[in-house]
Parts: C-alpha cells; structure tokens; sequence
C-alpha cells in the first residue's frame, strides 16, 4: 500500500514534465487535478473533510490558472485567477489551523518583509487601485497561510512537506509579481517548475504513509 502511494505520485509528476516539454495547457491544469485524483483515491470511503478541502484548493488553483493564462489583455481576469487563487489559499491555511497552531514569529517576519516589498516595489508598479488591492489581500493571506502551515501538528515528514509545498507556492507568485509589476523575468524559468512542486509536496504531506509515520 505504502509503494501503491508513491507510485500514484508518479502521475502528476509526469503532467509537470510533459507541461515543461511544452505538450500543451492540458497538462498544467493536470497536475492540481490529478493531485486531487490521488487524494480521492488513495483515501476512498475514508476520505476526510479537511482533505476535501485541499481537493477543493486544488481545484481553484486551477480556475486560477486558467484565468491568469487566458487574460488576453483583461485586467478582470487577472483579478479574478487572484481571487481564485486567493480562496485556494483560504483551502490551505483551514486545513493548517484545524491541524495545528499559528507560528506568530513566523508571520510576523514574513509579513514584515512582503508588506515592505509590496509598498516600496509592487505598489509603485500597479497602476490600477482594484489590481492593487486584490494584490495586497492575496498577500496577506498567502503570508499567513505560510505562517500556519509551519505550525502543523503532524509527524514531521507531513509538517514539513506541507510547509514546503505553501513556501514554494509563495516563490512561485513571487516570480510572477516580479514578472508583472517590476519587468524582472530573471527567475521566472522558475515560476511553473515551483508550482507544480507546490502542488506535488502537499499532496505527499497528506498521503497515509506520512501522515501515519513514526
């Protein structure tokens, strides 16, 4: 049962390398969703509610998706792949709060230095107060959902997979705030790569065979 698991994981894995390849969107909105497939499967009848709401996070990541990679120029699309994104994030930090305890020194110093980032380099950089806005609440909540996955009282193994999967969530929009707003694309060969393994990671975290560790 434990190999079933990891083997499982081989799906998604596979949608993010062939999504890399270029194969086509088919295969980026794939890896959230098959992240969830493995979830549901693995679970079954067992299945609980705070896994289904990860399922359900999963599934916003990828209406966020589409809507950030089909704006065509519309500012409201790009607002709303926020939004969506934004309530994926509220998916994760439930599921960190009700398994585990907020670390304050934690949000505090992330907080700190992404609020400093977004008033002296994102700020400047949107032009349109709606955009701002829905920018700096997504912000916050994705600093806070990061704070409360440090928190997670579960072995260690989930904790910290989970935890990584959030952080590598946060790099990856910071990639694309750097893109957006600053003209710096630098880094942003990294953007999906860090994504996809956002997604990878706390799907490993919440499998049995972590959760159940000793």
């Amino acid at each position: 049962m434990k190999k079933f698991q990891i083997l499982l994981m081989f799906v998604p894995v596979i949608c993010a390398v062939l999504s890399e390849m270029g194969y086509g969107s088919n295969f980026k909105y794939a890896v959230a969703l098959t992240c969830g497939c493995v979830l549901c499967l693995v679970y079954g009848r067992h299945i609980t509610k705070d896994v289904w709401i990860i399922v359900a996070a999963f599934l916003f990541s990828i209406l966020g998706g589409w809507f950030l990679s089909n704006r065509r120029g519309l500012e409201i699309r790009f607002i709303y792949g926020i939004v969506y994104y934004f309530i994926a994030h509220l998916g994760f930090l439930w599921f960190s709060l009700k398994n585990g305890k907020m670390k304050k020194w934690i949000l505090y110093v992330t907080l700190t230095v992404y609020l400093i980032f977004y008033i002296l380099a994102l700020y400047p950089g949107i032009e349109s107060k709606a955009l701002a806005l829905t920018v700096l609440c997504y912000l916050l909540i994705s600093c806070i959902s990061f704070a409360a996955a440090t928190g997670l009282r579960m072995t260690p193994s989930s904790k910290w997979l989970f935890a990584a999967g959030i952080f590598s969530l946060l790099f990856s929009d910071t990639i694309i705030a750097f893109r957006e707003f600053l003209g710096h694309r630098e880094l942003y060969f990294l953007m999906m790569p860090t994504y996809f393994l956002s997604h990878i990671l706390i799907t490993l975290a919440l499998l049995p065979v972590f959760r159940s560790a000793k």
